[in-house]
Formats: structure tokens, C-alpha cells, sequence
């Protein structure tokens, strides 16, 4: 699970390493979240533009079963093409073999906060989300992928244009394949 900073208010967060820098060509501007397997930075990239760029942690990069659960939610975001789903960009690994996955940059903040701050929401905005939601696990499920996280703090919301997208399939699960 990821404690994320929202995205539309850049909070103040302790000084990262990775922020700064420059990982196969995605510049690492903000650390917005972390978890116990992964970090996720705001970054931007010539090609791709802004993204979310997912760094496995370095101590991880060793870890078999650790790369091999950060490379499944790579392959289950490419799995899953669907409007309210966050686009998987590209997986990769940098020359010094930090395992990094870039997803598109979500606009708006998490569902979570949104529903905290704004609530009681309006009965048509309600549908609308939950509409969108319902959508994005159905794509997912169309493509024997478990989502097994669903929740408003892993769901960006834009209020704006009222938009739902569904993020981190870190602990997502194939129904078409022997689990592990």
C-alpha cells in the first residue's frame, strides 16, 4: 500500500535521494508516494511527458519474488486498457538496475481526500464515480485480473471532469494462472 502525498497539494516531504535525478530518461521532479516496495515520483520525460514513475526501492532489487511482484503489476497495467484505468508507459530497469514502471499521470487527487473534504457528495456525482469504478474493475476482470486493493486511496479522482482513474495493481491478481 502507498501513502500518497496528494497531488494537488505538493506537501512538503523529507528530501528523497532519487528526487533530482534522472532514471532512463524520466527526470524524478517529486517523491508524491511511497510503500513498502516501491516509491512513485512526478516525473517528466522528452517522449512520454509527465508520468507517475514507480522505483522499485533499492534495497528490493535483489529480491526475486520482490522484482517478480513489481514486474506482474507491470504486465497487468499493460493487460488492462480502459479509460478509467492508469496507461502502464514502460517497465524498465536503469543502468545502475533500479526496476522503474512509468504510468500516466492521473489528474486530480485521490478519491479518498476528495470524498473527506466535499462531502456529502451530490447523488449524480456519487453515480458518476461509482459508475466509473464499477467500469474499471470490470476491465479488469474482462482481463482475469483481481484488482484485491480497491479502495478511494488507490483512486484518482478530477473533480473538474469528473473523472475516475483506477491505480496500483501492486497486489493484483491473474485468475488465469496457478497464483503464487
Amino acid at each position: 500500500m502507498l501513502a500518497r502525498v496528494p497531488r494537488d497539494r505538493f506537501a512538503r516531504v523529507s528530501r528523497d535521494p532519487l528526487t533530482g535525478t534522472t532514471i532512463a530518461g524520466y527526470s524524478l521532479e517529486q517523491r508524491v508516494g511511497e510503500g513498502g516496495t516501491a516509491t512513485v515520483y512526478r516525473a517528466s520525460h522528452a517522449t512520454h511527458g509527465v508520468v507517475a514513475l514507480k522505483v522499485l526501492r533499492e534495497k528490493l532489487r535483489q529480491d526475486r519474488t520482490a522484482v517478480a511482484r513489481f514486474l506482474r503489476e507491470a504486465s497487468f497495467g499493460t493487460r488492462v486498457q480502459h479509460p478509467n484505468v492508469v496507461r502502464t508507459i514502460e517497465l524498465g530497469q536503469s543502468d545502475d538496475g533500479l526496476h522503474f514502471l512509468a504510468i500516466e499521470w492521473a489528474a486530480g487527487e485521490l478519491l479518498e481526500g476528495y470524498a473527506k473534504r466535499s462531502a456529502p457528495l451530490a447523488p449524480d456525482e456519487v453515480a458518476t464515480i461509482v459508475t466509473q469504478i464499477a467500469d474499471a474493475v470490470h476491465a479488469a476482470h474482462v482481463n482475469d485480473i483481481v484488482h484485491r486493493d480497491l479502495k478511494p486511496e488507490n483512486l484518482m479522482y478530477d473533480p473538474a471532469s469528473r473523472s475516475v482513474k483506477l491505480l496500483d495493481f501492486g497486489i493484483a491478481t491473474a485468475t488465469d494462472v496457478t497464483p503464487d
